[in-house]
């Protein structure tokens, strides 16, 4: 009997320390009332372990007790213990974060390179088919790094228009045990397309063109959403003068941006929609040298963009009196029988991201017939602004809280095989992913198709 005793307490308290960890974790606050609630909220500042109220505003008598104007939200009216929504609301730091304080930079990185990738390679197949048999037949194409490209030459009193399309999946891998232990933890996909025009005058070669990025991204950090489109406009220019390539680079645009978090208070979700304000730039220099069926090419680059965004209001749903779980909680609506009381919205300050990146890598190539294989490998520094964790409201003691990643190089490694298939259909297949860079997970697989005419 007494061992069958000693483990039904045993049972009791593992059951117990179980549930805590997961209110913790992830369930909505002890009474289900949001972090921001007016009548609570943690802008009550020291209060909020002691009192929280709201006022009875027609007077008389409330609680039995006269003269008292005022209803206590939680405890009994004497001693108000409890009088908290509950410590995920006051411990939590990056969970109560919008997200663009936390993953923008990281979208600027992505669209740069995106714009950046599609322009370079356009520049390289346009100098390719002027030296090349690849002219006689209007047509160019190469393999990229970040999708699929096609574009055709000599058309329109020789301006050529070019299109581009990729792919990136990517996360951030910093480790997400509770909401009152910062992370910046999230995964995502990018998809991007560019379009182009542009003509060359002799050794020079000047373009427009146009872009767009779509990011859609699960924010672990705080159980929500950040969806992201970057449009812009820019303009290029390359000159070739025997194995030395320089191009440059710069554009505007504007992005849209939509989020979404989880009231740790409530369960609610909180809706935020802002605009950002993009200008970017680049500058590449490269040099191909050839012997026989092989060529290698060594090649630095820098770009950088800066995106603007707007201040906005991050909006949390009122709470409903029918979701609240205090046992006295009709103390909180019992003032003109209000079925809802209102929370206060999150204002979220403008802020201003950049990223800027200095890369030098060499490219490989070997003509083998009807198939031309190539790797590429390079080296990057990076300066990318930093995530911005919104302050914990308490201190929960714990040492364990993780640091903003620290984005400060990769190598990105790269091969694919280039194909022709006839005379007028040729393409190719490409692979590719970022390592080093801390707390990060990227990678590609590409294709492209080009059709003779």
């Amino acid at each position: 009997m007494k061992l069958i005793r000693i483990l039904s307490v045993t049972l009791v308290a593992l059951s117990t320390f179980v549930t805590i960890n997961l209110n913790v974790a992830s369930a909505a606050g002890t009474y289900k009332i949001s972090c921001k609630n007016n009548a609570y909220g943690m802008q009550l500042g020291s209060d909020y372990t002691q009192v929280a109220y709201v006022y009875n505003t027609s007077g008389g008598v409330v609680d039995g007790a006269a003269g008292l104007n005022q209803s206590y939200l939680l405890g009994s009216f004497t001693d108000h213990e409890g009088a908290y929504v509950g410590n995920d609301c006051i411990y939590a730091g990056t969970a109560d974060t919008n997200g663009t304080a936390v993953v923008a930079a990281d979208v600027a990185r992505l669209a740069i390179d995106a714009i950046v990738g599609a322009v370079s390679n356009r520049i390289d197949m346009a100098y390719a088919a002027n030296n090349s048999a690849a002219s006689a037949t209007g047509l160019s194409f190469t393999t990229q790094a970040d999708g699929i490209a096609m574009s055709a030459n000599k058309i329109v009193g020789g301006l050529s228009f070019w299109a581009d399309y990729g792919t990136t999946d990517f996360k951030n891998t910093q480790t997400f045990t509770s909401v009152r232990l910062d992370s910046m933890k999230y995964d995502g996909d990018a998809s991007s397309y560019s379009l182009g025009i542009d003509k060359v005058f002799g050794k020079a070669l000047f373009g427009l063109v146009v872009s767009n990025l779509d990011a859609d991204l699960k924010t672990t950090f705080n159980d929500g959403t950040y969806k992201q489109e970057v449009d812009t406009m820019g303009v290029y220019i390359a000159y070739r003068s025997g194995p030395l390539q320089i191009d440059l680079g710069m554009g505007s645009g504007d992005s849209k941006i939509t989020t979404t978090r989880r009231d740790l208070g409530n369960d609610l979700v909180i809706n935020g929609t802002t605009d950002a304000d993009i200008s970017y730039g680049n500058a590449r220099i490269a040099a191909e040298f050839v012997r026989g069926r092989f060529s290698i090419t060594p090649h630095a680059s820098y770009r950088t963009m800066t995106m603007d965004i707007d201040g906005f209001t991050d909006d949390r749903a009122d709470d409903i009196s029918a979701n609240v779980t205090a046992a006295n909680s009709t103390l909180l609506f019992s003032a003109a029988g209000n079925e809802t009381l209102g929370v206060t919205d999150d204002i979220i300050a403008a802020r201003s991201v950049e990223t800027k990146t200095t890369d030098i890598g060499l490219k490989l190539a070997a003509t083998l017939g009807k198939i031309t294989p190539y790797i590429d490998v390079a080296y990057a520094s990076e300066d990318t602004t930093a995530a911005a964790y919104k302050a914990e409201v308490g201190t929960d003691g714990n040492d364990k809280e993780l640091a903003a990643s620290n984005y400060s190089s990769s190598l990105k490694m790269s091969g694919g095989i280039n194909f022709m298939l006839g005379s007028h259909v040729k393409g190719g297949i490409r692979a590719g992913q970022i390592n080093g860079r801390d707390d990060w997970n990227e990678s590609y697989v590409a294709g492209s198709i080009s059709v003779g005419f």
